[in-house]
């Protein structure tokens, strides 16, 4: 049996709901495993379409199993980018308070 597309997007739709809807990584405690240690590592990672994307991609693959699996290699390969990308706009100096000329 198959899922189709519009029903895994659905489901996905609703996960990174979820996701984006938890606690900040400053409001929940410390980690006790490895899970918990790389889920809080990227607590201020956003879902975008690209991550959806590979993960449909990767259930696709997998027969629909491993979705958790996919998930945590979603994240692994988008999330460090963003977060590149967050700390050079933040180390970047603001332009807006300079007068144009």
């Amino acid at each position: 049996m198959s899922i189709s597309r519009p029903a895994v997007t659905v489901l996905l739709a609703a996960f990174a709901l979820t996701l984006g809807v938890g606690a900040q990584a400053e409001d929940v405690p410390p980690a006790t495993n490895k899970l918990e240690r790389f889920q809080l590592k990227h607590a201020n990672c956003k879902w975008t379409n690209e991550m959806g994307n590979y993960m449909y991609e990767c259930l696709k693959a997998n027969f629909n199993m491993n979705a958790h699996w996919c998930h945590n290699e979603a994240m692994d390969a988008f999330c460090p980018k963003q977060e590149e990308e967050a700390k050079a706009a933040e180390a970047k100096p603001a332009d807006a308070a300079k007068p144009a000329n």
